[in-house]
């Protein structure tokens, strides 16, 4: 009887409950996006499908070694100056938007853009190609690209090596070595002076008085 009035009581109080989130609602303002209409504004680091300038892009193949998933389809044909891409897709049914590919390219032509929604009724139709080799193909060479007038990833500018110091003495020289100074003379013993010497006493009778 008691669990009875137990359960009663129970679901009215999660009804009262519901009902009260409900009502504190009606007087909000909507904020459903009328998708396809309206859509969310992502934030600058979000990753979407993955975008390539074709202007920009010379080959390199950088992506597509980099790609966990194999997903950057890159084909070419002849070599050296007559090298030519015939081919840049992605698909976008392996696709995992680690970003490795934009991270890396050197020429900043792939990156990652704020397109979040590709519904389609085929999933073939999720390989993006991103030129049609009928129409024109792509140089891959710097020379050929400048000569076609392509997009060229501008030279680092070298910074000249500086040159040497010449040998110049110092502002400040180091002191020399003091020359030691003379040794002083010993002292001279002050010694008294002798008394002359007496003359000597004349022998056998010399000198008497005769």
């Amino acid at each position: 009887m008691v669990q009875y009035f137990a359960d009663i009581y129970q679901a009215v109080s999660s009804a009262i409950q519901g009902m009260g989130i409900t009502i504190k609602h009606i007087y909000r303002k909507p904020v459903t996006l009328q998708f396809p209409d309206e859509r969310q504004v992502m934030p600058d680091r979000f990753r979407g499908f993955v975008h390539n300038d074709m202007t920009k892009c010379d080959s390199c193949n950088i992506c597509a070694k980099l790609c966990p998933v194999d997903c950057i389809y890159i084909e070419t044909e002849g070599k050296g100056k007559e090298r030519m891409m015939t081919r840049y897709a992605i698909d976008y049914n392996k696709c995992i938007w680690c970003s490795l590919c934009t991270e890396n390219c050197h020429t900043g032509s792939i990156t990652m853009s704020h397109d979040y929604d590709h519904s389609v009724y085929d999933r073939r139709s999720l390989v993006y190609e991103f030129m049609d080799p009928n129409e024109q193909k792509i140089p891959c060479h710097r020379a050929t690209r400048t000569e076609m007038d392509w997009w060229v990833e501008p030279k680092a500018e070298k910074k000249p090596k500086p040159k040497p110091a010449a040998d110049t003495k110092p502002a400040t020289e180091t002191p020399t070595e003091a020359a030691p100074a003379p040794e002083a003379a010993p002292p001279v013993d002050e010694k008294k002076p002798e008394p002359p010497a007496a003359d000597p006493e004349p022998t056998d009778g010399e000198g008497e008085d005769k």
